[in-house]
């Protein structure tokens, strides 16, 4: 086998080894949201938490296949061709099936929401002047009420004309506000990134469903500190008529009506103001430093449990 062809092969190995490990964090922090503890901490930083966890498989295999390639690519000596034996391959193979699968999700889901999207535009979509919104509106015609944001570097506000013709201005200007705090918050790329994660199952779907709920907690919180809450739990409580007897399109977009029930978003919008918590990302960056310096520092280590792999059943 050429050095490339070794390298290539301990990169999916080292994708696979380190997804499995973020699999045990999903799994951790699945079992950690359902304690008293979680729930007393702000919507924001429950949404951070859960969206970092969600992510770790990703964020651990890229990290340690970059890692795993430094030591190789340092370390190896220059030869023509080296013997691996079957556990390097067998994981190899393992990494390469986790990652077509993560991007085979992501692709199906991106062209179901631009087929979505072609297919309203072609339907007839006006472009519509959404008090507030400061990019392209689009006003659709659908059965379901749709206040949608699609997007993730040029957004784009899809809504429904029966939203448009049911709700006041007031009431369409704390919706943007609304949505805006979704685009704010990246949203969008954090839904996208949940598809290109190549770890699924019971544990990843419920940190999912946490994510969106809160997600949609911090994004009204917002909008009610952009308006107020009266003017929002109204447009909610109109959006959801409408949206009785109506299917979901499958759109992967920020939207207005999901997540968390309509009667605790009220509740909430309605309730005296709570502080949101805050996000983690900068926490969560000043920790990489020094994880990013252990990881350097432990580059020998890395290389050599490289070569037991490779050597493994040779």
């Amino acid at each position: 086998m050429t050095p490339a062809a070794l390298a290539v092969c301990l990169a999916f190995a080292a994708f696979a080894t380190a997804t499995l490990a973020g699999a045990l964090v999903v799994i951790a922090t699945d079992r950690l949201t359902r304690t008293a503890w979680w729930m007393r901490l702000g919507p924001r930083t429950r949404a951070s938490l859960v969206a970092g966890a969600r992510l770790a498989p990703l964020t651990f295999a890229l990290a340690f296949a970059a890692l795993v390639q430094l030591a190789f690519w340092v370390f190896e000596p220059a030869h023509d061709g080296e013997q691996t034996g079957a556990p390097l391959l067998l994981l190899a193979a393992a990494g390469v099936g986790m990652a077509v699968l993560a991007a085979a999700r992501t692709w199906q889901a991106w062209w179901a929401t631009r087929t979505l999207i072609r297919a309203w535009r072609a339907s007839g979509a006006a472009p519509a002047d959404v008090p507030g919104w400061p990019g392209p509106a689009w006003a659709v015609e659908t059965t379901f009420p749709v206040v949608a944001v699609a997007g993730v570097h040029t957004a784009e506000l899809f809504v429904s004309s029966g939203v448009l013709g049911a709700c006041s201005p007031a009431e369409l200007a704390v919706i943007v506000a609304h949505e805006r705090a979704h685009l704010a918050g990246r949203d969008n790329l954090t839904r996208m990134l949940f598809l290109a994660t190549p770890i699924t199952g019971s544990a990843a779907k419920r940190l999912e469903e946490q994510w969106s709920a809160t997600a949609e907690e911090v994004a009204d919180l917002r909008a009610r500190d952009a308006g107020d809450g009266v003017t929002l739990a109204r447009a909610l409580t109109k959006v959801a008529r409408l949206a009785v007897n109506a299917s979901t399109p499958p759109v992967m977009a920020s939207a207005l009506i999901g997540g968390d029930s309509l009667e605790r978003r009220v509740r909430r919008l309605l309730a005296p103001a709570t502080a949101p918590g805050r996000h983690v990302r900068g926490v969560a960056l000043f920790a990489a430093l020094p994880a990013v310096a252990l990881g350097l520092f432990a580059l020998p280590l890395v290389y050599e449990a490289a070569e037991f792999l490779v050597r493994l059943g040779r």
